[in-house]
């Protein structure tokens, strides 16, 4: 009975320190995105539109950082998803493609606002949806139909150094379209702004509702959720295919 107790208080300890380490980097990362758009902002005004560019994309990749650790929500230490996260989490296309589902992680986070019922804030959510979406389109028209927002990591690299392109070398300053910057950055400013509006204010909302659900789920449930999640992205992407 004993050595039972011992190995239960050791696998409890392991989970609350995964769990203090995912809300740690989350909350961050959160820092982190809003200080690279703000430094972005800074270039910009200064109409020093490559690096800003790419400061922008960084504000990005830390709010595509938060959604992948908002993922291990149903991670175990020494799991699949968590050895995966170790593994990716720094590949600067993984934290862009995980940006491709924002307004679903917008609306999700937004349950902690208490706000969330009033008519004036459901409003403003539906404004800030449209401008995402709008913002997204206008990249799509600047870089074509098969744009995905992991393309941005090679304009980062353009805004940050010299490079060689079709025959001709380029300064950052020179790499990228004066049009595809402002693009860019104003998609940084929605993201990093909405975040701020939903989470800024909430983020100890956000860490006691994480501790709570975690504590919530024993192994059984876990395999469960993770069972119906496989089966709900399996059917998500079989649909993708069809005409």
């Amino acid at each position: 009975m004993i050595s039972l107790v011992r190995l239960y208080e050791k696998v409890k300890m392991k989970y609350i320190h995964l769990t203090e380490g995912i809300l740690e980097a989350f909350h961050k990362a959160y820092e982190s995105a809003q200080a690279n758009y703000e430094s972005a902002s800074a270039l910009a005004e200064r109409n020093l539109y490559g690096p800003a560019t790419s400061l922008a994309v960084l504000s990005l990749e830390e709010v595509g950082k938060m959604i992948l650790l908002d993922g291990l929500l149903f991670a175990r230490k020494d799991d699949e998803r968590y050895k995966a996260y170790e593994k990716r989490h720094l590949r600067h296309k993984m934290k862009l493609d995980a940006l491709e589902i924002y307004p679903l992680f917008l609306g999700y986070v937004s349950l902690i606002d208490s706000r969330q019922d009033e008519k004036r804030y459901k409003q403003t959510m539906v404004i800030i949806i449209n401008d995402l979406k709008a913002k997204r389109q206008k990249l799509i028209k600047l870089f074509g139909e098969s744009f995905a927002l992991a393309d941005l990591d090679s304009l980062k690299q353009k805004g940050f150094y010299s490079h060689e392109e079709n025959g001709y070398f380029k300064s950052n300053k020179e790499g990228i379209q004066l049009e595809e910057a402002k693009a860019v950055i104003d998609l940084a400013w929605r993201v990093t702004d909405s975040l701020k509006f939903v989470l800024g204010k909430h983020m100890d909302g956000y860490k006691e509702r994480f501790i709570t659900y975690r504590k919530g789920i024993d192994e059984e449930a876990l395999q469960e959720m993770r069972k119906e999640a496989e089966i709900i992205v399996k059917n998500v992407f079989e649909n993708d295919g069809e005409s």
